[in-house]
């Protein structure tokens, strides 16, 4: 009997320790619980853009003990960029990092940044004013109008210029006729037709197909993503410095997704998201003075125009920034803060 009674009392306690190790790692389970997120960008794994959202996504995992894990979807394998911004709003995907030139169809002020007011201005003053009050209230347009949230600073790319591949494009009077595909953005579309040439819109992932037959002669765009997408095999063979334009990729975020997070998590991903910004610039810069190298080694001629012709260029694009800035719908008062904060550039 009192082996029995021994015997019971064993089992018992087995049990119970069964019981608290199934407890234990239930909230053990639940502490690492896993809230997934996917990103979505065009370019390849190689890019910079893509390189740092990797580095992003291993530090965000970290600082939250593995609970806010994000995929990482490239070449387009999901949205081209032009649809990323309502994929995003929609919450068909959680996040995007999309060019400024892609959203501003969804948030015409920043048709802005396209706009001859930055020709030529060097990244480290492009970047001065799109972290302070002029991007911030771009950003807020953003928000406002797509119904996300942009939880920090900016990607930066580097300076766009033109790339020619049906022909030479070697000065401004090459421009005349000749199709040139740019990365969404009216502001760019307007600019190209101020030079006797058409813009055409068309998603980055066609682009060798379009170069190849010859559906555009030339296309907007910068040394690292003409390096990285191997653009020189597709037929590009000059690259004319015509700096029209720094380029940006600005974080998107689904709002519904974001507010699930807890206020710890979202302070995670920002913080996570602030620490690779300044690496990712400096980056950036270096790797399109590679770049340039590479496509010059890979035959890309390069040419520049004389400072008398861009300035003769950037006077008679400039005279034509207000007509085309309401032609695209930029509130007159922020083409008003983007001449004033220029104004104070060093």
């Amino acid at each position: 009997m009192l082996a029995m009674t021994r015997r019971r009392a064993g089992r018992l306690a087995l049990l119970a320790t069964l019981a608290l190790g199934a407890s234990l790692g239930a909230l053990m389970g639940a502490a690492v619980a896993e809230t997934k997120f996917r990103i979505s960008v065009d370019t390849g794994p190689n890019h910079v853009r893509n390189i740092t959202l990797r580095t992003f996504l291993e530090k965000l995992k970290e600082a939250s003990g593995g609970e806010l894990v994000g995929e990482l979807f490239e070449a387009g394998q999901l949205y081209a960029a032009r649809d990323e911004p309502k994929a995003v709003a929609r919450g068909d995907i959680e996040m995007s990092v999309t060019t400024n030139s892609a959203i501003s169809a969804f948030s015409a002020d920043l048709n802005l940044l396209d706009l001859p007011l930055f020709s030529g201005r060097s990244p480290d003053q492009v970047n001065a004013l799109v972290d302070g009050p002029l991007g911030q209230k771009l950003a807020g347009g953003v928000q406002d109008k797509l119904g996300v949230i942009v939880p920090g600073r900016w990607f930066l790319l580097g300076f766009a210029s033109t790339f020619g591949a049906g022909k030479d494009v070697k000065s401004f009077a090459d421009f005349q006729g000749i199709r040139i595909r740019v990365p969404g953005g009216a502001g760019f579309i307007a600019r190209y037709r101020a030079l006797g040439a058409e813009g055409v819109s068309i998603p980055f992932p066609d682009v060798p197909l379009a170069l190849t037959q010859g559906t555009i002669d030339a296309l907007l765009t910068t040394n690292e993503t003409l390096r990285s997408g191997k653009l020189h095999e597709a037929g590009v063979k000059s690259a004319f410095v015509d700096q029209v334009s720094v380029l940006y990729y600005i974080p998107l975020v689904n709002k519904a997704f974001w507010d699930k997070l807890s206020a710890d998590q979202q302070k995670q991903f920002s913080e996570a998201w602030e620490s690779v910004i300044d690496g990712e610039r400096v980056e950036a810069l270096r790797r399109q003075d590679a770049a340039a190298e590479e496509n010059a080694k890979n035959g890309v001629v390069i040419y520049r125009p004389s400072e008398k012709e861009l300035a003769e260029v950037n006077a008679k694009l400039l005279a034509l920034v207000p007509e085309i800035a309401a032609q695209l719908n930029v509130d007159a008062a922020v083409v008003k803060l983007a001449q004033d904060e220029i104004a104070k550039l060093k």
